[in-house]
């Protein structure tokens, strides 16, 4: 899929990693299915990408959000103060270190959904406003496929398809890339497979998943990288750390530092393709 890496090696010598800053940036973490470990990993990899670049961390689910709870902090603004009307989404950002920063969603409103003012091209007209600031902006989603998440889904530049080896875990990424291409996404799709036993079941999820998609949807997928389960991540989420700071030397860990060289250079070669 990302092919002809010869043909542009010389151009993207002339880009420096600061140049990154540039038109790809928008990477959607997204299930359908609950329970895959999107959070988990959005934040992770984006904790990896700020140790050299700036990242923003958007929590896009309004009313059922964990990524707060995840790293232990209690936001004082959350996105749920943009959908009601109240704040500028810049007004919600929360510097958890200077190259880390996040929009955190909320829990809880029960009158949510009432009364909406902030829609998704009104959403997505104030990240462009931000997108300056930043090298990498990663969405955290809600579980489903409701209109919302697909109107945010199709807006990204990147969606990065969360799934795991369980079986109604790889028909939701499968119903997930069939919905983006029922509503035409012209973006990139990733695929990401968490809590294997190990490689060769990561390998089979995904062949499996991929054969599917090339059969019924005549479509080939990009694997972006697979996570072993490993027991430090347990006890990161339990301690409400995140785990490259918890257990940096895990084999999770490595694994996740190795996926966030993936995604930076998933960003350069589709930057430099548009060029």
């Amino acid at each position: 899929m990302f092919g002809q890496a010869e043909r542009v090696i010389e151009l993207k010598r002339l880009k420096s990693e600061s140049d990154i800053n540039s038109d790809v940036k928008t990477f959607a973490f997204t299930s359908g299915k609950g329970g895959t470990g999107k959070t988990f990993l959005s934040l992770n990899i984006g904790y990896a990408l700020s140790l050299h670049f700036k990242v923003l961390i958007i929590d896009l689910d309004p009313n059922l959000s964990n990524a707060n709870i995840m790293i232990n902090e209690i936001p004082k603004k959350t996105i749920y103060n943009f959908y009601s009307g109240q704040n500028l989404l810049e007004e919600l950002i929360t510097e958890y270190t200077p190259n880390l920063h996040f929009i955190f969603g909320d829990s809880g409103k029960l009158e949510y959904g009432k009364k909406r003012y902030g829609s998704t091209d009104q959403l997505f007209n104030q990240i462009k406003k931000l997108q300056h600031k930043y090298d990498f902006i990663l969405f955290d989603t809600g579980s489903g496929a409701g209109d919302e998440i697909i109107s945010i889904l199709k807006k990204s530049d990147v969606n990065i398809i969360v799934t795991s080896p369980e079986p109604t875990a790889v028909m939701d990424a499968y119903v997930m890339i069939k919905l983006l291409n029922g509503n035409n996404y012209s973006g990139k799709k990733a695929i990401l497979i968490n809590k294997c036993s190990d490689e060769e079941e990561g390998q089979t999820t995904f062949k499996n998943l991929e054969l599917a998609v090339s059969h019924f949807l005549n479509e080939k997928l990009f694997l972006l990288g697979m996570i072993n389960s490993d027991k430090s991540v347990t006890q990161s989420i339990i301690a409400q750390n995140l785990l490259l700071k918890n257990s940096p030397s895990s084999n999770a860990a490595k694994q996740i530092f190795k996926i966030s060289d993936q995604i930076n250079e998933f960003a350069h070669v589709a930057n430099i393709l548009q060029i």
